[in-house]
């Protein structure tokens, strides 16, 4: 059914909402059809998340109008929204990392019952939501020690469980495998036909004809287009999202041989994560190492960094053996971390944008005094070179969009002047202007600044858009090498899901 018949379950007018006095949503109209995908799409601090969260009832508005079923709403709060059928699954996790998978799907209605807890129909209810989208996993394992994969499916399993009207999905395939995503789209369909309405939060432009119907464009607040999913082509949606022609990079692909060996693995094992990983990364080189989710690539990255422990082999530091038993360790070598959690393990949220910047260099240098003019001089010349939008240095961090949390993170290991960046998904959730402007980043870093680059990342077509060489993991090895300019994504992909059987000796 064309969108134009269909009934409308939503909507949004006038929405403003200014913070400390910075205005950033002005005026926004949006609608949703009953049964249908709207794709949400825009650079990061666009508003998109700022607009999701009032109809959410996160934030409050401060003008506009909101009518959800025919029902106008003055004020939202979380428990009002969802009582009126607004389910939102952010992009980070609302899980209970103490509490098991079973108790995690049960809680709201444990809060709604108040009464004796009966397991059985706990754990039968919790089956029951997660054969829904397909997802077999121990309803008696602790939700912390989950991947991230594994628990993003666990949050979608639980906001079906609900009873949606609206379901806001906010980047819900940032850390799903090709197969979790083909499983979410199909759950999608199915919701779809039974007049569930989808907002839907992304990054991934390939992803708009797979999903959606529709397309709203938000750039700086404001609604600039929107079109169906049959005119939402990348030249089209781009130049609205960003205002202007995106103008790509060309790299030097010059071969990195020949350079000084910065990092060198010789046979490192990590017990029940990867085996007998050997590579070489070079001075000003921008090592590609890709592979399915599951493949041990986040693992190599702990390794390296001293977050996880490694079993047998070894690892040089220009050319000397090195013992890398923590972060603090791996800093004293010259090797920063970008990981793929970066709310999580990357940055110190509360904190503002000096702080984070700071952290590491000012207490490589101070010797126990902390020197503040320094340390704002610092902060200023990092926020102004990677161009981070920020009210002030002050700002926390957790109020910044999902690319400029990345670049407070670049901020922080180039002024601590590291010679290895380990960069683990670094454009997991960000959109197509910021993504640019951390290819960018990780060009001078490497090419200017003759850093080396070790880049991990599932996304093939990055991998062989940024990279000088190629690793190929699978099962917990390194199956491959290859040169961007001599290989393609179809094989690439193929060595991934083929695996070991591919290994080449």
């Amino acid at each position: 059914m064309n969108t134009s018949e269909m009934e409308t379950v939503l909507s949004m007018e006038g929405i403003t909402k200014s913070f400390l006095g910075v205005p950033v949503l002005k005026g926004v109209d949006f609608d949703l059809k009953r049964g249908e995908a709207h794709v949400l799409i825009g650079e990061n601090g666009a508003g998109k998340s700022t607009l999701m969260k009032i109809l959410s009832g996160a934030y409050s508005r401060d003008s506009g109008t909101i009518v959800v079923d025919g029902a106008k709403l003055a004020t939202l709060t979380p428990r009002t929204a969802e009582d009126a059928g607004i389910i939102s699954i952010y992009q980070n996790f609302h899980l209970f990392p103490h509490l098991s998978v079973a108790e995690n799907l049960a809680l709201s209605r444990f809060a709604r019952e108040r009464r004796l807890i009966r397991w059985k129909d706990t754990f039968a209810r919790a089956k029951e939501a997660l054969a829904r989208i397909d997802f077999d996993i121990d309803l008696r394992a602790k939700v912390g020690d989950l991947p991230v994969a594994q628990k993003q499916m666990l949050e979608i399993a639980l906001a079906l469980s609900k009873n949606a009207k609206v379901l806001i999905m906010d980047e819900p395939t940032a850390a799903l495998s090709s197969r979790e995503t083909e499983t979410l789209f199909r759950a999608i369909a199915d919701l779809k036909k039974t007049g569930v309405g989808v907002i839907y939060i992304s990054h991934r432009l390939e992803e708009i004809k797979q999903i959606g119907d529709r397309v709203t464009v938000l750039r700086d607040g404001v609604n600039v287009g929107t079109l169906p999913v049959g005119a939402a082509d990348p030249s089209t949606v781009i130049p609205l999202m960003i205002g202007r022609e995106l103008q790509p990079t060309a790299r030097d692909l010059a071969a990195s041989e020949g350079g000084r060996r910065v990092l060198e693995l010789r046979n490192l094992s990590c017990p029940g994560s990867f085996r007998d990983i050997s590579l070489t990364l070079f001075q000003g080189e921008v090592l590609g190492l890709t592979g399915l989710v599951g493949a041990g690539k986040t693992e190599v990255a702990q390794v390296l960094f001293g977050v996880r422990k490694a079993g047998e082999g070894e690892i040089f530091i220009d050319g000397k053996e090195a013992s890398i038993n923590s972060p603090r360790a791996a800093n004293r070598l010259g090797i920063g971390y970008l990981p793929e959690d970066r709310d999580a393990r990357g940055l110190c949220l509360n904190m503002g944008v000096q702080e984070n910047i700071t952290l590491v260099s000012l207490t490589q240098r101070a010797h126990g005094f902390l020197n503040p003019r320094a340390e704002r001089r610092m902060a200023e010349k990092a926020v102004s070179s990677l161009n981070i939008r920020t009210p002030s240095l002050a700002q926390q961090v957790k109020y910044l969009s999902g690319g400029n949390k990345q670049k407070v993170m670049f901020a922080k290991w180039l002024s601590a002047r590291c010679q290895v960046l380990i960069l683990d998904e670094p454009t997991s959730g960000i959109d197509a202007g910021a993504r640019a402007e951390i290819y960018g980043l990780i060009d001078d870093s490497s090419h200017a600044q003759k850093k080396a680059v070790l880049f991990i990342s599932s996304d093939i077509d990055e991998i062989l858009a940024v990279t000088d060489r190629i690793y190929v993991m699978a099962d917990g090895m390194l199956i491959a090498q290859r040169s961007p300019r001599e290989t393609t994504k179809r094989e690439i992909l193929r060595m991934c899901m083929q695996g070991t059987r591919n290994r080449e000796g």
